[in-house]
């Protein structure tokens, strides 16, 4: 697990990219902010920006990647701690931390999701693989707990990275419509279960088959 120094940034820079976020978390593309724009939004010199960046793509994928430092150590934290506890809820309380951390980190997941299909290809390809990061992570965990000792690792990886998808493009309704988010809640706990749920029975229905 990565150190709380490892996580942060230097000051210009997280200033930097925070001030990206809130310009983008509208929908705009990383590709259409000034400079000038973003210094003025950060609070800082224009001439600041090059002491931490080459190009406004490397601090959009530094700011996907920022997130995804603090994002994955919580989220294997809450399912060990739920799989110590009650087993059966790990989905509900990792799906419930997943769109908590989203919630309070609204402009970056609302940029990430605008990029996940926009016009830069290096910032598309740093969205996806963060989120490969995360749901390897979700699989190492499936494993190691012991969770679905059905499945094999392939599958609990292929499983896992559904998830992790579903619940992005889901974190969007969940920022944005507060009167749904314990049925999304609801809607991502059944969304794991009957996946998993599924697997397992494909996966006896093939064992029986080789027989």
């Amino acid at each position: 697990m990565q150190s709380t120094t490892e996580l942060e940034l230097a000051p210009g820079k997280r200033k930097l990219i925070e001030a990206a976020l809130r310009l983008t978390a509208g929908g705009r593309s990383f590709a259409t902010l000034g400079l000038r724009e973003l210094a003025r939004e950060a609070g800082l010199n224009p001439n600041t920006f090059y002491r931490h960046f080459d190009t406004l793509d490397d601090l959009a994928c530094e700011a996907v990647g920022w997130v995804s430092r603090r994002l994955r150590p919580m989220l294997r934290r809450e399912r060990w701690l739920a799989a110590h506890d009650e087993p059966h809820s790990v989905p509900r309380r990792a799906s419930a931390a997943f769109f908590a951390f989203a919630l309070e980190n609204r402009e970056a997941f609302l940029s990430a999701l605008a990029e996940y299909h926009g016009t830069s290809a290096a910032l598309r390809e740093a969205v996806r693989v963060n989120l490969h990061e995360v749901s390897a992570e979700m699989a190492d965990d499936v494993v190691q707990l012991n969770l679905i000792p059905a499945l094999s690792r392939e599958m609990v990886e292929e499983i896992c990275t559904q998830i992790v998808l579903q619940l992005f493009h889901l974190s969007h309704e969940y920022i944005g419509n507060a009167a749904q988010r314990e049925a999304l809640i609801d809607y991502a706990e059944r969304f794991i279960v009957r996946l998993f749920a599924g697997a397992i029975v494909l996966a006896r229905h093939d064992a029986q088959g080789s027989m």
